[in-house]
C-alpha cells in the first residue's frame, strides 16, 4: 500500500497512470470488426463483449435522481458527491442548468461544499456567461464573487478551486475572446504575487498551463503568448526563497502550452536546461536554481520539450545527456527520479540504450523501480508514436524479465511488473507475472500492481487468477481497486456485480467504499446503474454507502475518456504540493 513517502515510484504512477491505462476506452472498445482481426489484435481479442455506454435514458434517470437528492439538503458527503457527479455527466444532459443547483452551496457556510461547488462549475464544461462571470468573480474576490458567496469576502481556498475550474473550462473552448476572459484574472494573480496566498498562485499557474486541444493559431496564438508571458514573468521574478516552491509549478505549465510552437519551445528548452544544469553544479545564480523543487520541475519540463533522442549531437542530445547526468549525480533524489522519467518521455533509441545500461547497474531496492518504470514508459511512448508497429521492444522486455526474476522486494516486484505490463509482451511476461502474483498475493503493494500488469497485457488467461484475488481481498481496498482495473482491461464482465456487492457490505469502511466506487466508476458498466440508483434511494443504507454510490454513478456516466483531473495530474510536480493541489484527501488530484 502506498505510504506517505512522496518520493516512491507509486506516487508517480498513481498521479500519471491514466494516459497509459486508457482504461475507459479500452473497456468500451467496439466488438465490431472483422473476425480475423481478433486473431491478430490483442485488444480486440480481449473484448468479446465490450461494455455498453450509458444510454440517454440512463443519463436522464441518473440526473433526475441526483438533482432530487441535491435539492433535498443532504448531508455533506452526499451533497459533494452529487455536485461532482452531475458535473461529470455534463451540461448537455442537464436542461435545468447546473449553476442554479450549485448557487446555495456557493453561498453556504460549509467550506468543503463551497469549494466543491466552484470546482464543479469547471468539471461540467459549460462556458456560458453566467458560469464564467461567477468563476471570474470568485477568483477576483470582486462584487459578483462576493454576491455568489453570500456577500462576504471570498476566501483563498474557494478562489483557488474557482481558478482550477477556469483551467478546466480553458481546455474545452476554442474562442480566443473566452480564453482571454478566463486568463485575465489568472494572470492578474501572478502579476501581484505578494497580494495572494500560496494556493491561489499555484492554482493560477496550473490553470494557465492547461492548453486547449485545438490548433494554436491567430487570436488563440496571441492569447497563449500573453499567458506564457505571465508564467514567464512570475517564474523569473526574484521573490525570495519562500516563493520557489510555488514558482516551481511554472516549467511544466509552460511546457504544456508549447506544442506546435517550435521557436518558443526552443527558448524555454534552453532556459530550463540552463537552470537544471546550474542546479546540478550547485551554482548560486539564478537564485531559483538552488531550489530542489525548481530542479525537479525543470527536469519534468525537458521531458515534454524535446524530440526523440536519436542523434549524438544537437539540442535533444544535450538535454538528454543532462538528464542522464542529473540521474547519476544530482544531490536531490526526486530530481534524479524525475530526470529519469523525463528521459523516458523524450524517447528514441539512444534513450532506450541509456536506460538499459542503467538497469543493469541499478541498486536493487532504490533505483530499480524507477529505471524499470522509465523503460516501461519509454516503450509505451514508442508504441503510441508508431501506430504501424505497436508491438513492444523485445530487448526491453527481455531486460525487464531478467531483473524481475531476481527481485524479491515487493516494492521492486510491483514496479517491474507494471513496467512489464507497459512493455506489452504477454507471451514472455504473463507466466512470470502469474507466478509472482501467487507468491505475493498477501502483500498489497505487490499483489495489486502485479494484477494490474496482467491487465495492461490484456492477458485473458489470467482472469481466473485476478478474479480469485479480488474475491479474497474484499477488505483490502488497494488490491480491490487494482484488480478491478485489471479485469476491466481484460474485459471481464463479472467484476461490476462483485463491486456492487461490496458497496452493500455491512460495516464497510470508508476506504473500502471509496475503492469500490472508484473501481465501478473506471469500468463505466451501465449494468450497475440500477443497483447504484437503488442504493442512493435506500434510506436504510449508511450515509457513506449512499454517497459513494453517487460517486460511482457520476463516474459511470462520465463520457470523458480520462478522469477530469488527469489534465492537472500529468505532467506536474506533485512534490511541490499545496493543499488544494494534493493533501491526500481534498486536493484536486485526490477527488474522485
Amino acid at each position: 500500500m502506498i505510504d506517505e513517502d512522496l518520493g516512491r515510484w507509486e506516487f508517480w504512477w498513481e498521479f500519471g497512470k491514466d494516459p497509459y491505462l486508457q482504461l475507459r476506452e479500452s473497456i468500451r472498445v467496439h466488438a465490431a470488426g472483422r473476425a480475423e482481426d481478433r486473431f491478430t489484435d490483442r485488444r480486440l481479442a480481449a473484448a468479446p463483449g465490450a461494455t455498453a455506454r450509458p444510454t440517454k435514458a440512463d443519463l436522464d434517470e441518473v440526473v433526475s435522481q441526483l438533482e432530487q437528492i441535491l435539492g433535498s439538503q443532504p448531508d455533506r458527503d452526499a451533497a459533494s458527491a452529487c455536485m461532482v457527479a452531475l458535473a461529470k455527466i455534463g451540461a448537455a444532459n442537464r436542461p435545468k442548468g447546473h449553476l442554479r443547483l450549485l448557487a446555495p452551496y456557493l453561498a453556504g457556510s460549509d467550506q468543503e461544499l463551497r469549494e466543491t461547488a466552484a470546482l464543479a462549475l469547471g468539471i461540467q464544461g459549460l462556458a456560458d456567461d453566467a458560469t464564467l462571470s461567477t468563476l471570474v468573480g470568485l477568483v477576483r474576490d470582486d462584487e459578483s464573487g462576493r454576491r455568489a458567496t453570500g456577500d462576504v469576502h471570498v476566501n483563498e481556498r474557494t478562489r483557488a478551486f474557482a481558478a482550477y475550474a477556469l483551467g478546466l473550462l480553458r481546455r474545452r473552448i476554442g474562442a480566443a475572446d473566452l480564453i482571454e476572459q478566463i486568463d485575465a484574472p489568472l494572470r492578474d494573480v501572478l502579476a501581484e504575487p505578494t497580494r495572494h496566498g500560496r494556493d491561489l498562485k499555484v492554482a493560477a499557474v496550473e490553470a494557465l498551463g492547461l492548453a486547449n486541444d485545438g490548433p494554436v493559431i491567430g487570436d488563440r496564438l496571441h492569447a497563449a503568448a500573453k499567458s506564457i508571458q505571465a508564467l514567464a514573468d512570475y517564474y523569473r521574478a526574484d521573490l525570495g526563497a519562500g516563493e520557489h516552491l510555488l514558482q516551481a509549478h511554472c516549467p511544466p505549465a509552460i511546457a504544456r502550452q508549447l506544442p506546435g510552437q517550435p521557436r518558443v519551445q526552443a527558448y524555454w528548452r534552453d532556459l530550463f536546461r540552463a537552470d537544471l544544469a546550474a542546479s546540478l553544479a550547485g551554482a548560486e545564480t539564478p537564485p531559483r536554481a538552488g531550489n530542489a523543487f525548481v530542479a525537479q520541475s525543470c527536469a519534468i519540463a525537458l521531458g515534454e520539450l524535446c524530440e526523440p533522442w536519436t542523434a549524438a549531437e544537437g539540442d535533444t542530445a544535450a538535454c538528454a545527456s543532462l538528464l542522464l547526468d542529473c540521474y547519476r549525480r544530482h544531490k536531490d533524489q526526486q530530481t534524479r527520479c524525475f530526470a529519469l522519467m523525463a528521459l523516458a518521455r523524450i524517447g528514441g533509441d539512444r534513450a532506450r540504450d541509456a536506460l538499459l545500461a542503467e538497469l543493469r547497474s541499478a541498486n536493487k531496492a532504490l533505483e530499480r523501480p524507477w529505471v524499470a518504470m522509465a523503460l516501461g514508459v519509454w516503450n509505451a511512448r514508442r508504441a503510441a508514436m508508431d501506430a504501424a508497429d505497436p508491438q513492444g521492444d523485445r530487448e526491453v522486455a527481455d531486460a525487464l524479465a531478467k531483473v524481475f526474476q531476481d527481485s524479491v522486494n515487493p516494492n521492486v516486484v510491483g514496479a517491474i511488473g507494471i513496467a512489464l505490463g507497459l512493455a506489452g509482451d504477454a507471451d514472455l511476461a504473463g507466466p512470470m507475472l502469474r507466478r509472482q502474483l501467487a507468491e505475493h498475493r498477501n502483500r498489497d503493494d505487490a499483489a495489486g500492481y502485479l494484477a494490474l500488469a496482467l491487465g495492461l497485457l490484456r492477458d485473458r488467461t489470467s482472469i481466473a487468477d485476478v478474479r480469485g484475488l479480488l474475491t479474497d481481498a474484499s477488505r483490502r481496498p488497494f488490491v480491490v481497486l487494482q484488480c478491478s482495473r485489471a479485469l476491466g482491461l481484460m474485459n471481464d464482465d463479472s467484476v461490476a456485480p462483485m463491486l456492487c456487492a461490496q458497496l452493500q457490505a455491512e460495516g464497510a469502511s470508508l476506504v473500502r467504499l471509496s475503492a469500490a466506487a472508484a473501481a465501478l466508476g473506471t469500468l463505466g458498466d451501465r449494468r450497475c446503474i440500477p443497483l447504484l440508483l437503488q442504493l442512493t434511494r435506500d434510506a436504510q443504507q449508511p450515509a457513506l454507502s449512499r454517497a459513494f454510490a453517487i460517486v460511482a454513478l457520476g463516474s459511470v456516466c462520465d463520457e470523458a475518456p480520462l478522469p477530469w483531473n488527469a489534465a492537472y495530474a500529468s505532467p506536474t510536480n506533485y512534490r511541490a504540493a499545496v493543499d488544494t493541489l494534493t493533501d491526500g484527501a481534498r486536493g484536486i488530484l485526490d477527488i474522485l
